[in-house]
């Protein structure tokens, strides 16, 4: 009886946070992406992902299910439902003939409430300074702490208005070394993410702020237009 009831709590707390990241329900999500730099000019692209379903593999002679996500450019995302949560576990490019597997990143926690924290890897990202030939970008690692601070925000999105959503917060900052002219180039990350049950993520804000005008502050809002079930 003791089994039963911990597996019933298990099956509850993995319904509830992938209700936040629907694989299995929805085909696919279209965002609006606009990156907004402090020192150049907007940048505007919209990007489709699509999720495959519920596809069973081998590793190292073990079964796992993954739910890989294909990206417009060829790449495919590989996440996983576990009892501690939905995990980000790799990633393949178009030219990748292999599956590559690690510890994953997680995504959403299996128990969402109010200050619930975790810490993930992570890397900066967003474009700096674009030049004729090249952009520049500071790319470097560092670790977010992401936290859940709302449980019942309401966001407006060209797909809809979306009740109950949950946020989550994340901060980290980081150090790039550039060239000998530029040097050492200190940069704090923030990331507000809302999720809607049954859809997933609706919006995204992100912010990278460097401590020099040459390079400023870049932002990137990505915000859904559409979904479509399954």
């Amino acid at each position: 009886m003791k089994f039963f009831l911990f597996f019933l709590l298990l099956a509850s707390c993995s319904e509830k946070q992938s209700q936040y990241f629907p694989l299995d329900k929805i085909k696919s999500w279209t965002y609006a992406v606009e990156i907004i730099p402090e020192v150049e000019n907007k940048i505007f692209y919209k990007k489709t992902n699509t999720s495959i379903g519920k596809k069973k593999i081998k590793v190292k002679n073990e079964d796992k299910i993954i739910f890989p996500v294909l990206r417009e450019d060829g790449t495919t995302f590989f996440y996983e439902i576990t009892d501690k949560g939905i995990f980000r576990k790799g990633v393949r490019y178009l030219k990748d003939q292999e599956i590559n597997l690690d510890d994953g990143r997680l995504v959403l926690p299996s128990s969402i409430k109010l200050n619930k924290t975790w810490s993930n890897d992570s890397k900066t990202f967003l474009i700096l300074r674009r030049y004729p030939y090249y952009d520049y970008k500071a790319t470097t690692n560092f670790k977010i702490d992401y936290k859940v601070v709302s449980l019942n925000e309401t966001v407006k999105t060209p797909s809809g208005i979306f009740n109950d959503c949950i946020m989550i917060k994340g901060e980290g900052q980081t150090n790039f070394i550039g060239d000998s002219e530029i040097g050492s180039i200190g940069i704090k990350i923030t990331s507000e993410e809302w999720y809607s049950k049954k859809v997933g993520l609706i919006k995204m804000v992100r912010e990278e702020r460097t401590d020099t005008d040459l390079f400023g502050t870049t932002k990137m809002i990505q915000i859904l237009e559409n979904y479509k079930k399954r």
